[in-house]
């Protein structure tokens, strides 16, 4: 009460007069305030009445518009007590209220000053207005524009500096409001929005996080205003407010608070995706990115779609999108690599690792290898070996960039190897991958060695666990990968070789001196040739050569010593190169060399933790650790076998040891080290017992290495060890109990090393070997005879192999005096084994073991051509090349595989290439492409070695090292092949082809440009100058080995010359003949015979043009098989469901997959009218007719040129030539889409409904074709057109046929057939025109209207007959001329393009033959083009005198039909009625499905027995004829006739089920 009191006394002196001093009106207010603080809410009524003057007094309008800060600070306390003590009731009328709000919000301004006295009272204003909702009153008093400004203050003022319960209170504030509104204004929202965004300006991140509280909290009731605004501003209505308020950056926000709110943006964003303009669709990549990359918000359901189209964005057109894309979805992996998205994004990644653009393939690899050093196990391991693939870049930056990361993942893995998530050997792969780079001419082999030895490991590994990564990393190598780490152990010892001799040199203190001088030349020389550029290598070493600095080579000494420690190594060199700085010249490249000179990637630490290995992994059971060790190891001791001084106990110890492996790789490393341990070794004797021992017990690998490690560790080079054990061996020759494999393999070594103690009884050994070995039969060989599959060898088979093995190294070493008795006799033995499969005849064993048998003599002949090729008869030499055409496939891969490896090692002549060539008897085999790139990669070897002699200036005239010599070996290994067939007895070209497919493949891979060794120019005119002069010469050579091959050696040669000239049309004019050297054992030259007569006359029938057309027609016909599934589809023209494709979907396909060329398309589109569905099917027409317009212009220009066969040749045996049918092509690469599978059966129409339907629509598309005005489409000329032509019978009616009907409706059924016919292109078989340009006959001007009236003869070539008509008018606008024939039929022809005759008056009488009825016989009419070609002037009035290739005779299916030629180019074509003619079938593509059966009969004369005659695939297909070369007719052997009278009985019973269905 004495509180009240007191506040009643202060509102007295606050309602009167104010003090004029501001202080003190502060001071009053302050005291009101404090007492009214403890006043409680909802006091008794005589206190309300108490402190009400106090009330009214602080109300008054002078203190409300009072402008002092402190007093409006301590007025707003005040009324925050005062509406606190009168809740829920309002102490004052609205209009105070509103005024007494105003000067609250105002306060809240001041909160940015934390440091201000009234701070704290603000404070507590703020807290009172969220505590008590003093806000929600403002809502009642509608004081929207001040609820917008205290929105925009608290924005304003929110700061990192303040308590959490400020910022608490004002989203209490705001979501209060925000709950209690009816309605939010547009203001309020755009306050609120404006303050989102990443990037906004003026704001600080405290104001964005309340905001998004504030939504988050209010998301229910902001919901529909945030989607309204985002839609509005989405769809770009920006003429309202929110125009400056960017709607990524509200969305982004509202995303991580309020994410449902966004489903209806994700239509928006996705067209943002879409947009055409490039930056747009960058803006909303980079925010998309942004938004998926936020750590711990997932993607919501709703955005799923919106994400996959994001992941789209990876394959955008803009390159600058992509790299952004690759960027953000590194982010969104690293944000969370677990996310359920991370599969799908890797996957995306790794797609554009074959991006063509350098910079995004370089992008990926480093997104994906960041992923997976950030994380490590967070990218598959698959996905890495993508990765690494890259190393194969075409970019040298990608390759390079890919070859680091690669290293940095794993030194990562090999510091977490302790790590259990981790597999020990997921990453093991990558050292093997890293040296594979060796091979690749862009990767210097000094940065791949200075990745080895110091990227690979931290440089504090330990030693231990470096061994152990190595020993694992081996254990995954392959061949190729073992050796190019021992590319890389062989030049860093050359090189420390040439720089310890330099030092010597430079220690001298001569280095003025002439001779020292040039031996550090020579010594710089030597080392520059193992660095990438040797020239800038020799400048820097010249540069080092002038430092006078002695440390630096008391440095380099240092890192030459194999005892300097790993540490101490990498300590001195780093610094070696501080003392040069980095800003010296020299600085990297003595880096480099310091790196290649030190012992950093392997030393004797290394070499004596391998020992420890191996010995931890024999006692772990370990094999294949073990032999990763042993390998290592001999690797190191090949190169370095000083860093096995001091280990000699330890290498003594494993080669104790009861394990095969162990004792296999120590005398390994024995034979390679030996020589420098040998004194330390010399101590201990057991060491030689020990190899000794596994000569005489081991396996053959032991024996082989052990005699080569007695050799290396005693001091006479092994001469007293070796002749004591070459003693003992022979001696255990006859006995029964010894292990024969070994000592047959000791006995060989032991001929390489010591051969004079190998002649010392080299005869009892040999004489052993043939007589107790070779000649010796098993006794199980009888129950072995019938064993026919491959398999393992007998265990006398394999003696047999291992006798011949020392034979031939018995060979070896001979020199030449020495070796003709022995090798003469070896080859003998080679040479029974390869044509009996054992050495005699007479001996019985199983196929696989005579299978092996070969191999192992081929492969002896193959390693004796090595040293003896001269000494190899050629009989051998044969036999041994056909072991490629073995009958077991496993005998021929390895034999070929052999021959690959030594002609790659350069230790075999390039003529045993042709092994390659005799497996492939047809360009389809399926081992075609292996073998020709291995003729690729041995051409190319011998044009290195071409190119290196001439470069040191060799004899040029030496042809036996060039690739094209290959072709005087490959010419007589074909025509001594047992399959070669005699040239002048056996004149069927398909005997031949195995011949032209070998020819052919190695001429292309010479003279084609599979090859690509003709990167100098001229080259290419060389090699075939080359092959020509090679064919040549042989051609004016004869047989040695046997003379009467001579004649098939000069026609082989012919098809060679033919070929070539085909592959190098350019190069044809040759202006000089260069005599070629041929190997003096298959080819003798004939003294009197020139080149001009053996080019002229000697040229045999198999160098005649025909022949090759007729090969390149069957790969061309066999490659139009051969497509992918949808090309097969068009083939096949049906869908996976058996139902007719439609043809205009056809040429929407054909369309899709390739693109005509540019010429033709601006042709079909000038000259196409209508723009629907039938225009594109009509210019598809149009397209085939202009490839055909091409094709019989080029076809007439070679004809021009063609010779004449003389008479001489005409009469001679004609030559089995069948030409393959072929598919017509829209272009010359592409199929046509004809029917090819489903059989059309020509039947004529029995209801009348069906009749209008059809003519209808074939009115109307003809109609519609006719509208191009175009000539380029063939279409029916005639309008009516009877039945047959030939010999006639009466008509009969379909109706009749199957019901018997009245002769009235069987006429009118007739008729409609024959109407629909006429429309669609005839009943007829259409008449192929003469495609090589067929002589005309007429002298009479068949241009003008003179025939009109006259009786002609008209020749139809296939049918090779003259049929008579009437010439009926003359249309002058399309210069048709309109000929009736005999037998009723009307066709209109270009009389300049047919063989025709004109009748006398007082000629023969024409043929009338009655039609027998209801009969239905024709023929196609002919396709018409403007573009037909004329014939040949010197081919008028005559006819074509077929060729000596030609086979006579006409097919026997259909005697009497009418068949002609069309000029539709170079093809043939036989078409068959209505549904099959071309223009009809392309024309008129709506009802193809309408016009599936109608019937085509044809009369056998002799029994007038109807047969119907079906329209398949095979009587659709075209005989295409290549340009350049004339048409030949094919004559039908009995198969194909009967296979056709078969196809025809079964067409008649489809035929009679589908009529009977219909009826």
């Amino acid at each position: 009460m004495e509180t009240a009191e007191q506040l009643r006394e202060l509102g007295e002196k606050l309602g009167s007069e104010l003090p004029a001093s501001a202080d003190a009106v502060a001071k009053l207010l302050e005291q009101a305030a404090e007492g009214l603080h403890v006043i409680e809410q909802s006091p008794g009524s005589s206190v309300m009445r108490t402190i009400q003057p106090c009330l009214n007094a602080v109300a008054r309008e002078e203190l409300l518009k009072h402008q002092d800060e402190d007093v409006k600070v301590l007025l707003a306390t005040c009324f925050c007590e005062i509406t606190r003590i009168t809740a829920p009731e309002a102490p004052y009328s609205d209009d105070v209220l509103r005024t007494i709000f105003h000067l609250i919000v105002g306060t809240f301004s001041g909160l940015i000053d934390v440091h201000s006295h009234s701070y704290v009272r603000r404070v507590a204003i703020l807290e009172t207005v969220a505590r008590y909702r003093a806000c929600v009153v403002m809502l009642d008093l509608e004081c929207n524009d001040l609820i917008t400004d205290m929105f925009r203050t608290f924005l304003q003022i929110a700061s990192d500096n303040h308590d959490a319960n400020i910022a608490k209170s004002m989203q209490t504030i705001m979501a209060h409001i925000i709950d209690e509104s009816e309605d939010i204004h547009e203001s309020l929202l755009h306050v609120l929005l404006s303050a989102l965004g990443r990037r906004k300006t003026g704001i600080s991140f405290s104001a964005r996080k309340l905001a998004r509280s504030v939504i988050e909290h209010s998301a229910g009731k902001l919901e529909p205003y945030i989607k309204k605004f985002l839609t509005s501003s989405l769809a770009g209505d920006n003429s309202s407010s929110n125009g400056h308020i960017d709607h990524h950056e509200v969305i982004f926000d509202v995303y991580q608070c309020a994410p449902k709110v966004l489903k209806v943006v994700v239509p928006y964003i996705t067209g943002e995706l879409l947009a055409d303009q490039a930056e747009m669709r960058s803006k909303s990549v980079d925010f998309l990115g942004e938004l998926f990359s936020l750590p711990g918000v997932p993607i919501l359901e709703s955005f799923k779609p919106l994400f996959i189209e994001f992941l789209k964005r990876l394959t955008d057109r803009v390159v600058e999108i992509r790299v952004s894309m690759i960027e953000h979805l590194k982010e969104c992996l690293l944000s969370n690599h677990s996310r359920p998205e991370a599969p799908e994004i890797t996957k995306a990644l790794c797609d554009r690792l074959l991006d063509y653009e350098e910079n995004v393939r370089k992008q990926v690899v480093a997104a994906l290898c960041d992923v997976a050093c950030h994380s490590f196990g967070a990218v598959p391991v698959e996905t890495i070996k993508l990765v690494a693939d890259r190393v194969r870049d075409k970019s040298i930056s990608v390759k390079c960039y890919t070859m680091e990361r690669l290293a940095d993942i794993y030194r990562l893995y090999c510091l977490k190897g302790s790590d259990s998530s981790t597999n020990s050997s997921d990453f093991e792969w990558i050292p093997g991958k890293i040296l594979r780079c060796l091979y690749d001419k862009d990767f210097r082999p000094e940065s791949i060695e200075s990745i080895l030895s110091g990227s690979l490991f931290p440089p504090e590994f330990p030693t231990k666990e470096r061994v152990q990564h190595w020993v694992t990393a081996v254990a995954h190598f392959d061949k190729v990968e073992m050796k190019a780490l021992e590319q890389i152990l062989l030049q860093k010892q050359r090189l420390q070789q040439e720089m310890l001799k330099y030092i010597g040199l430079r220690e001298t203190r001569q280095e003025d001196a002439p001779d020292v001088q040039k031996r550090i030349v020579a010594c710089f020389r030597s080392m520059s040739r193992l660095f990438s550029d040797a020239t800038k290598a020799e400048e820097n070493l010249n540069m080092l050569h002038q430092l006078n600095d002695a440390n630096i080579w008391k440095i380099f000494t240092s890192l030459l010593d194999c005892s300097t420690t790993f540490n101490k190594a990498w300590s001195i060199r780093v610094d070696l190169l501080k003392k040069l700085g980095e800003e010296h010249a020299l600085h990297d490249f003595v880096s480099t060399l310091s790196m290649r000179c030190s012992y950093l990637l392997v030393n004797k630490e290394y070499a004596k933790e391998i020992l420890s290995e191996a010995s931890e992994q024999k006692s772990a059971g370990n094999s294949k650790l073990i032999s990763s060790c042993m390998n290592l190891l001999t690797a190191i001791s090949s190169f370095f076998p000083s860093l096995l001084s001091g280990l000699e106990e330890d290498i003594i110890e494993l080669l104790k040891e009861d394990n095969e492996l162990l004792k296999e790789g120590i005398a390994h490393v024995l034979s390679k080290a030996g020589g420098n341990i040998r004194e330390q070794l010399a101590s201990s004797s057991s060491v030689a017992l020990l190899l000794e021992r596994l000569c005489l017990e081991g396996t053959r690998r032991q024996a082989k290495y052990s005699v080569h490690a007695l050799a290396a560790i005693t001091k006479d080079d092994g001469l007293m060890a070796l002749s004591v054990l070459y003693k003992r061996l022979v001696d255990l020759l006859e006995e029964k109990k010894v292990h024969l494999p070994s000592i047959l393999q000791s006995l060989g070594c032991i001929a390489q090393i010591a051969m004079p103690i190998f002649e010392t009884r080299g005869e009892e050994i040999i004489n052993f070997i043939t007589k107790k070995i070779l000649e010796c039969s098993d006794d199980m060989v009888e129950v072995s005879a019938d064993k026919s599959e491959w398999g393992d060898s007998s265990y006398s088979c394999l003696l047999k192999i291992y006798g011949i093995k020392t034979l031939v190294k018995s060979c070896l070493p001979c020199k030449d005096a020495q070796a003709d008795s022995g090798l003469e006799k070896l080859m003998g033995i080679l040479k029974n084994i390869l044509t009996y499969g054992d050495i005699s005849p007479d001996m019985i064993s199983s196929a696989s073991d005579k299978a092996h048998l070969r191999l192992a003599a081929a492969k002896s002949v193959l390693r004796l051509s090595r040293q003896w090729d001269h000494k190899v008869p050629v009989d051998v030499f044969y036999l041994t090349l056909r072991i490629s055409q073995d009958d077991f496939p496993q005998m021929r891969k390895l034999f070929l595989s052999k021959v690959h490896q030594y002609i790659k090692e350069r230790v075999l002549d390039a003529k045993y290439a042709c092994a390659f060539l005799l497996g492939v008897d047809d360009y389809r085999a399926p081992q075609y492409e292996e073998f020709k790139h291995n003729l690729i990669e041995v051409a190319q070897i011998c044009q290195q070695v071409k190119m290196r002699q001439l470069s040191v200036q060799a004899d040029v005239n030496s042809l036996t090292a060039y690739p094209e010599y290959i072709i005087s070996y490959l010419v007589h290994v074909l025509a001594h092949d047992p399959s070669c067939p005699t040239v002048e007895e056996y004149e069927d070209v398909n005997a031949f082809g195995p011949i032209y497919w070998r020819l052919h493949l190695l001429l292309s891979t010479l003279l084609g440009e599979e090859g690509s060794q003709y990167s100098v120019p001229g080259m290419k005119k060389e090699s075939f100058m080359t092959t020509i002069s090679i064919f040549r010469s042989i051609k004016c050579s004869e047989d040695v080995v046997d003379v009467n091959k001579t004649k098939t050696l000069h026609a082989i040669c012919d098809l060679g010359i033919l070929i070539a000239k085909r592959l190098c049309q350019d190069e044809i004019n040759i202006s000089e003949n260069q005599t070629v050297p041929l190997p003096a054992q298959l080819y003798v030259p004939v003294k009197d015979q020139d080149e001009s007569s053996v080019e002229g006359d000697g040229k045999m029938w198999l160098g005649c043009e025909n022949v090759l057309t007729h090969f390149e027609a069957l790969m061309t016909a066999n490659t139009a098989e051969v497509e992918s599934p949808e090309g097969k589809m068009l083939i096949d023209e049906t869908d996976e469901f058996g139902n007719e494709i439609p043809l205009g979907k056809i040429v929407q396909i054909l369309k899709s997959r390739g693109a005509k060329k540019a010429g033709r398309k601006q042709n079909a589109a000038s000259s196409s009218v209508n723009a629907g569905k039938d225009d594109d099917v009509l210019g598809l027409v149009r397209e085939i007719n202009l490839d055909n317009e091409e094709n019989s212009g080029e076809l007439v220009k070679s004809k021009t040129n063609k010779q004449q066969m003389d008479t001489k040749e005409s009469t001679e045996k004609s030559v089995d030539f069948s030409t393959p049918k072929r598919k017509r092509s829209v272009s010359k690469s592409r199929p046509h889409p004809a029917k090819d599978n489903d059989e059309i059966l020509v039947n004529s129409v029995n209801t009348e409904k069906t009749n209008n339907s059809l003519e209808s629509k074939l009115k109307k598309e003809k109609s519609r074709a006719e509208s191009t005005e175009t000539d380029l489409i063939a279409s029916p000329a005639s309008t009516k057109t009877p039945a047959s032509k030939g010999k006639k019978s009466a008509k009969k009616s379909h109706a009749e046929v199957l019901h018997s009907s009245a002769k009235k409706s069987a006429d009118e059924s007739t008729m409609g057939a024959a109407e629909l016919g006429s429309q669609n292109g005839s009943f007829r078989r259409q008449k192929p025109r003469l495609a090589s340009g067929l002589a005309k006959c007429s002298t009479v001007d068949s241009s003008s209207t003179d025939l009109v009236g006259h009786k002609i003869k008209v020749w139809w070539p296939l049918d090779k007959k003259f049929y008579e008509g009437f010439v009926k008018s003359y249309n002058s606008a399309k210069k048709l001329h309109t000929v009736l024939y005999d037998d009723g039929e009307v066709e209109e022809l270009n009389m300049t393009k047919e063989k025709w005759r004109m009748i006398e008056s007082n000629g023969s009488p024409m043929k009338q033959k009655k039609d027998h009825p209801g009969t239905i016989q024709g023929r196609a009419h002919d396709m018409r083009t403007t573009s037909s070609r004329k014939a040949p002037p010197n081919q008028h009035k005559s006819a074509k005198r077929p060729s000596p290739l030609t086979t006579r005779g006409k097919p026997k299916g259909l005697p009497e039909s009418k068949r002609r030629k069309t000029a539709g180019g170079n093809k043939a074509v036989e078409v068959s009625n209505a549904g099959s003619d071309s223009s009809s079938s392309l024309a008129h593509s709506d009802h193809d499905e309408d016009v599936k059966s109608v019937r085509d009969c044809s009369i056998i004369p002799d029994g007038h027995k109807e047969k119907e005659v079906a329209v398949s695939s095979a009587q659709k297909k075209r005989t295409v004829k290549e340009s350049k070369v004339e048409l030949k007719e094919e004559k039908p052997d009995g198969n194909s006739l009967s296979s056709k009278e078969e196809s025809d009985d079964e067409t008649l019973s489809v035929w009679k089920k589908r009529t009977s269905q219909a009826t």
